[in-house]
């Protein structure tokens, strides 16, 4: 059974070599992953950043697993995830160890030592200050000058804006859009040996056609090769990792679904050319992963951790809602991740909110509520000018509730109470048409 906090290395036949409990039981977000000598011993670590849901640490390994130590890369009370990546970014023959938060969270992007020591003391921004996408980061030597830099990439909600920075997160210049610069479902990143030098892979991490782009490190924005990694109805988006499968000096490119599928991992030459198709975990789970190439003695692996993905909901259209009795909380999807959640209150037992799918049949701003079950029956209700009105089945409408604050418990005759602000929000949300889904 897969749990989220395991981090499983596999060879390059992918024989699962080892495997260990990076995280706690407790955490059920996952995590990421990086691999590199950060202690100057000649051996690779693996680092494994926490993730969604947890407190940021960052945690050091020994492959066999043993814990060397962890510690905090942003303020405990943040717990969107933090992304690692490593590499020697001053030339001095241990890695640093870069990371960059998750959703929720302005770009920070941090580099720190194998002590969990702050290399720079100032915080570097990514991207605008005020985005909260989440960052991705990749490190490698672009240039051949024996340091890395540092290969940016924002989360959902971003462009697929590609920057180079070196190892003091001063921007090279190298800036380009991977793809569509309207395109705001997240790019994924890596960085790839090849024959020619280091090349920059992106593809998007959630929606678009799962399509993996090769770019030439010294000519940014130049494609050097496109190629489809699954299918193109996946909309799960992809992951990505470089990994030396043949032992050849360069790299292969280790492709994976952004989760909603198997855990499958596909291997491609650098020309797109498919070599190996392997099911690392659980055929059960469907979650995202997290991989990184890894020095096991002479010998290179691949380490692997469940990650939460970002596609976590519906993927057959591009806005949809979604209405949870048990949980009394409704959940809005676009192109299949979560936009806004909020806590509602449906129908109570003895009038109870309709289940199925249905959609969004019309909207009216400001309706009056009616209904009589009889002369003095105890029921009957008047409820005037009630705002943010979504029909979603007939005479079952999601709207706000003036005249209780008991949201997260059953208290309707079968509607959908929201509070006002939130009932605004997703009456803009949604058109008519949009699939509503209401679960028991």
């Amino acid at each position: 059974m897969t749990r989220p906090g395991d981090v499983r290395i596999w060879t390059r036949s992918f024989t699962e070599r080892t495997s260990f409990a990076a995280l706690p039981r407790a955490v059920t977000g996952g995590g990421s992953i990086a691999a590199g000598d950060v202690d100057g011993d000649g051996q690779d670590e693996i680092i494994v950043g926490a993730g969604p849901g947890a407190q940021p640490y960052v945690n050091i390994f020994e492959t066999d697993g043993t814990k060397i130590r962890a510690f905090l890369a942003y303020p405990w009370s943040f717990q969107g995830g933090v992304h690692v990546a490593v590499g020697d970014l001053n030339g001095d023959g241990r890695d640093e160890i870069v990371t960059s938060p998750g959703p929720g969270m302005a770009p920070i992007v941090r580099i720190f030592d194998a002590r969990g020591v702050r290399v720079l003391k100032e915080d570097a921004f990514a991207y605008a200050e005020t985005f909260q996408g989440g960052v991705h980061v990749a490190v490698g030597d672009l240039n051949g000058d024996g340091r890395d830099e540092i290969v940016t990439s924002p989360g959902p909600s971003g462009g697929p804006h590609i920057r180079v920075w070196d190892g003091t997160m001063s921007n090279l210049s190298q800036d380009f859009f991977a793809f569509d610069a309207s395109m705001r479902d997240g790019t994924s990143v890596a960085l790839v040996r090849t024959p020619q030098g280091m090349a920059i892979l992106a593809a998007p991490e959630s929606w678009t056609d799962p399509v993996v782009r090769r770019f030439y490190a010294e000519r940014p924005g130049v494609i050097a090769k496109e190629f489809r990694a699954f299918d193109p109805s996946a909309r799960n988006g992809l992951t990505l990792a470089a990994f030396d499968m043949d032992h050849d000096g360069f790299d292969e490119i280790a492709t994976a679904r952004n989760g909603g599928d198997w855990p499958e991992v596909r291997i491609f030459d650098i020309f797109g050319t498919r070599v190996g198709v392997y099911l690392v975990h659980d055929p059960t789970y469907r979650g995202a992963l997290s991989m990184a190439s890894v020095g096991i003695g002479q010998e290179r692996g691949l380490a692997i951790i469940p990650q939460a993905p970002v596609v976590s909901g519906p993927t057959s259209s591009e806005r949809q809602i979604v209405v949870d009795i048990s949980e009394q909380r409704l959940t809005a999807y676009e192109h299949g991740r979560v936009a806004r959640t909020f806590y509602v209150s449906t129908g109570t037992y003895k009038y109870p909110t309709p289940l199925g799918s249905t959609e969004v049949l019309k909207k009216i701003p400001l309706m009056d509520y009616r209904w009589s079950y009889g002369a003095n029956h105890p029921d009957n209700y008047f409820l005037p000018d009630v705002k943010w009105n979504l029909s979603v089945f007939p005479h079952i409408y999601i709207h706000t509730a003036y005249w209780h604050n008991n949201f997260g418990y059953r208290m309707s005759h079968g509607c959908i109470n929201m509070r006002l602000k939130d009932a605004e929000w997703i009456y803009h949300f949604s058109d008519v048409g949009t699939p509503v889904e209401v679960r028991p």
